[in-house]
């Protein structure tokens, strides 16, 4: 028996400011009618077996003294600067995205000019870099609102069709949950007062496939409100068990839970499978971060939450989102006191770094990488740098209703986030204070770090 060989799902996604930035480009390019090129240039990403995804990290739009001919029956640049951005960017290890508009508003679709010309396009760039780069490449009509991609293979003799994406949030039409014959009817009822939202966006909430790290007193509470909100498909990680100690802030744990011992993530999936008794899929990895386990699951996830107490934990969340090039929502609360008059100081802070890089949890200090150095430290190392009081603070103080401001202002962000009534291309970095009930709005371009090590870096990672 001949067994069929599966074809690769593949797709194309375009960080939304990038995408932003490289179609205003596009149009200030554009003199009358004349076609125009632009180019991506990408890391490829193998998210299972069978799916793979190309994310740019890099684009180029040339300007009119770039070509030799540009008209609105074709285009063609200048054989020297065409080679200079190959050799910059496919050299790295990148794949190239080329874009092309067609004339008019009518729905495009590749000519035999292009088939022919991408044919030999895909050939050439493989045989004249070491990496063998494949070619994808795209067609808009002049109004760049309509298009269609395709992905060339190295001998350029086939092509696949594939999508483009120009949302991170733009989710599979395909996913199990919504294929699902024994949905409830009630589910979707459960929804009805949020349809002033849009049916797009609950439809995105229940594909949505987020990765919450540290389930304890705030992923506790965002789960139960994100799961509230639509969202059924998680992956928990968090290697700690339930302690009598966590009770006064983890809704619906009860003292015989803790003293079962039960996991912290075994508690965070009862809570969300009270509230979708079917239908809903949630996978509880007992273990760090590190863990090679979990880092296969997020790379499969939409979006990533970290909501841990620890330094170490924040920065492999942050490392690990920019190198799937995942939003990244962080969260935690901070009680100290006030020297001056012996008053409690309350805070909580809501981060959510640039998609397409620019700052990082790192770059704006958000971490500190001194005592994230020392949470990864041998056991006898840590014990030194807690007595000499480089690790004050671990076991901070805590509440419920902190921990709640939190935790909803980070599901409130999501579904902006989500249902598009909320920007955070540029990323927000939100910290409210109490008692003061002031929240301070830090101005980003402070964050801002051209240099920074671990986003900077990222761009050809």
């Amino acid at each position: 028996m001949k067994i069929q060989k599966l074809t690769p799902e593949i797709s194309l996604h375009i960080p939304p400011q990038m995408w932003k930035q490289f179609r205003q480009s596009i149009i200030k390019s554009r003199t009358m009618n004349e076609e125009v090129i632009g180019f991506f240039f990408c890391k490829r990403q193998q998210i299972s077996k069978n799916k793979i995804r190309y994310i740019p990290k890099a684009w180029v739009v040339p300007l009119p003294d770039c070509y030799e001919g540009q008209s609105a029956s074709g285009l063609v640049l200048t054989q020297k600067f065409h080679w200079y951005l190959l050799k910059n960017y496919l050299s790295k290890g990148l794949h190239v995205v080329h874009i092309h508009t067609h004339a008019g508003d009518m729905s495009p679709d590749f000519s035999c000019v292009d088939d022919r010309y991408e044919s030999e396009y895909s050939r050439f760039i493989a045989s004249s870099f070491p990496k063998k780069p494949r070619l994808i490449s795209g067609v808009f009509d002049e109004s760049l609102q309509q298009s269609q991609f395709r992905i060339w293979d190295r001998k350029g003799e086939s092509y696949q069709s594939i999508k483009c994406h120009q949302s991170w949030l733009e989710l599979s039409e395909n996913r199990e949950l919504l294929n699902n014959p024994n949905l409830p009817n009630n589910i979707e009822l459960m929804f009805v007062r949020q349809k002033i939202f849009g049916n797009t966006c609950q439809k995105q909430l229940n594909e949505l496939k987020v990765t919450l790290i540290g389930c304890g007193g705030i992923g506790s509470i965002f789960a139960e409100l994100l799961g509230r909100l639509g969202v059924k498909n998680w992956v928990l990680i968090d290697p700690d068990r339930l302690e009598t100690v966590n009770l006064n802030r983890m809704p619906g744990a009860t003292q015989e839970m803790a003293d079962q011992r039960w996991y912290k993530v075994d508690y965070v999936k009862y809570l969300i499978k009270k509230i979708y008794q079917t239908g809903s899929c949630v996978k509880a990895i007992p273990t760090s971060i590190e863990h090679e386990l979990a880092q296969q699951e997020i790379a499969s996830s939409d979006l990533i939450v970290v909501a841990t107490d620890n330094h170490l934990s924040r920065q492999v969340a942050q490392e690990l989102a920019l190198e799937y090039m995942r939003p990244l929502v962080c969260l935690g609360t901070h009680i100290d006191v006030n020297k001056s008059d012996n008053t409690p100081r309350m805070y909580c802070r809501v981060t959510v770094p640039p998609l397409g890089g620019g700052w990082c949890l790192m770059c704006g200090n958000i971490i500190n990488l001194q005592r994230a150095a020392l949470e990864s430290a041998p056991v006898e190392i840590n014990q030194i740098a807690a007595s000499a009081g480089y690790l004050e603070g671990i076991n901070d103080p805590s509440v419920f209703w902190l921990n709640s401001i939190c935790a909803s202002t980070g599901v409130g962000i999501i579904h902006g986030m989500v249902s598009g009534f909320l920007n955070l291309d540029a990323g927000i970095d939100w910290i409210y204070e109490f008692p003061g009930s002031i929240w301070h709005k830090t101005n980003i371009e402070h964050l801002e770090t051209p240099d920074c090590y671990f986003c900077s870096s990222a761009l050809f990672g």
